[in-house]
């Protein structure tokens, strides 16, 4: 008994330790951002120094996101928001988050960008058309460039004590969107001036900084009437449009059914893919693919 005693008197002793021990961790800094590919600039230049907090999920759509109990309680942690812009979760959420945790700073990462509107192809006397600004600022590196730079200055006001940290990562992810930017000048050179159809507008950006032309399936949001339809249609066979892109956070029946009467390639991309560089490549890829 004594010996059983004994042994007791030590695991508790050790969970006591072990308990004090966690609690004296040190927690990092969390930062909270709106979709994946801002989380990839982000991690890049805060490294170590902060965890990085992305609300909209991957497979989610960001213009109707509403987040989950887990991700408010992040953001209720967060000391800093990063925005994308414009897009519609940051719209219906930003100032009640903002209200929830008042202390919480507010960085606008399009600061700089030049904001494309009416980027949906055609007008539709069907629908009622409101001026809104696109908030895919990411889908080219020329404006990903603009977004690192926001940030890095955002991190450098929350941390100036690691200034230096924050250049040095700043600086290596530079390199890498240059590197993005002159694959895609090279590729993209081989197809300027022409026409692809994607379902919702999210590579407005790309197609304007790089010569080519958007057509978007999707209109001001909303399913397309059979007037747009129409001029889709007739836009594309005018174009010979060679490739529609499909996402699978939206109606993909829609535009597969399009590809085969316009008799093109299928491509599925994700604009809202982690893996901000690989995604841009693939989608050059897809765009030159013979």
């Amino acid at each position: 008994m004594k010996l059983f005693h004994y042994l007791s008197i030590i695991v508790f002793m050790v969970g006591v330790l072990l308990t004090s021990c966690v609690g004296n961790v040190p927690q990092k800094r969390i930062v909270t951002v709106t979709v994946l590919p801002q989380k990839y600039f982000a991690e890049k230049i805060a490294g170590d120094k902060f965890e990085i907090n992305c609300v909209v999920p991957n497979g989610s759509n960001p213009e109707a996101y509403d987040p989950s109990p887990s991700h408010l309680v992040y953001v209720g942690k967060s000391e800093a928001y990063f925005k994308i812009g414009h897009i519609g979760f940051e719209v219906a959420w930003l100032d009640k988050l903002l209200n929830n945790n008042p202390d919480m700073k507010l960085y606008d990462t399009s600061v700089g960008v030049k904001l494309l509107s009416g980027t949906h192809g055609h007008d539709d006397p069907e629908h009622v058309h409101s001026e809104t600004f696109d908030p895919h600022i990411w889908s080219s590196p020329k404006q990903a460039r603009i977004i690192a730079r926001n940030m890095y200055n955002a991190f450098v006001e929350l941390d100036p004590d690691n200034r230096k940290y924050y250049k040095k990562n700043y600086d290596l992810l530079l390199l890498e969107i240059n590197r993005v930017d002159s694959v895609l000048t090279k590729k993209l050179e081989k197809v300027k001036g022409e026409t692809f159809i994607i379902y919702h507008p999210s590579l407005s950006y790309l197609a304007h900084d790089y010569g080519l032309r958007q057509l978007s399936v999707e209109y001001n949001g909303k399913a397309p009437s059979a007037y747009y339809m129409k001029q889709v249609v007739d836009t594309a066979r005018e174009n010979d449009v060679k490739v529609i892109f499909i996402q699978k956070e939206f109606d993909v029946k829609q535009a597969e059914t399009l590809a085969e009467e316009l008799q093109c390639r299928v491509a599925q991309i994700n604009p809202l893919n982690y893996n901000w560089s690989e995604e841009l490549e693939n989608i050059a890829y897809a765009l030159t693919q013979e």
